[in-house]
């Protein structure tokens, strides 16, 4: 994980905090920022990076946000562990329902990450492929997790290079590495 991430991370866990969790609550962007070291518009900057991954909503012109259910599920909480914890595939050769569940719900994300894309068309076909890859392993009645978990990696490089890198973050943490 690189510095940049690292203060996302930051940036989303005190905004987690400081809505408690709850996606209806509105804060200043430059309050959470100034919490976690940031300039004035290093947090406009950085707010703006987590919006562009839907994990903050924009509430008022003013600079209010809130935080989304996608970032409550990467947020960590003073508690401890993630709330998106529940993001594993499984450690079985086979993919179960609690694996199924995780990886619709990062697909979903996926797709909804390479709607607004800005990737060169190549990219974005390379990924769609990829996605349609894992919906095939799906129809499978014995999904491979090592087969899914390769195609994740691929999609997770391409997300990366694309701009999406909170989202990639979430995925590594859920193959593994």
């Amino acid at each position: 994980m690189d510095a940049s991430d690292s203060q996302a991370e930051r940036y989303l866990n005190e905004l987690y905090q400081r809505t408690a969790g709850n996606a209806g609550a509105q804060v200043s962007m430059f309050e959470i920022g100034a919490a976690v070291g940031l300039e004035k518009e290093e947090a406009r900057k950085l707010a703006e990076d987590l919006i562009a991954d839907g994990l903050v909503e924009i509430k008022t012109l003013s600079g209010g946000i809130g935080i989304t259910a996608e970032g409550i599920n990467m947020a960590q909480p003073a508690g401890g562990s993630k709330v998106g914890a529940s993001l594993e595939l499984g450690d079985g050769p086979l993919l179960e329902e609690k694996g199924r569940q995780a990886l619709e719900s990062i697909l979903n994300e996926i797709k909804n990450s390479l709607a607004s894309s800005r990737a060169p068309y190549a990219s974005l076909e390379e990924m769609v492929l990829d996605i349609k890859t894992i919906d095939i392993q799906l129809l499978s009645p014995r999904p491979k997790i090592a087969i899914i978990k390769e195609i994740l990696r691929s999609l997770k490089n391409g997300l990366d290079t694309s701009g999406a890198s909170t989202l990639a973050l979430k995925m590594e943490k859920m193959i593994g590495g």
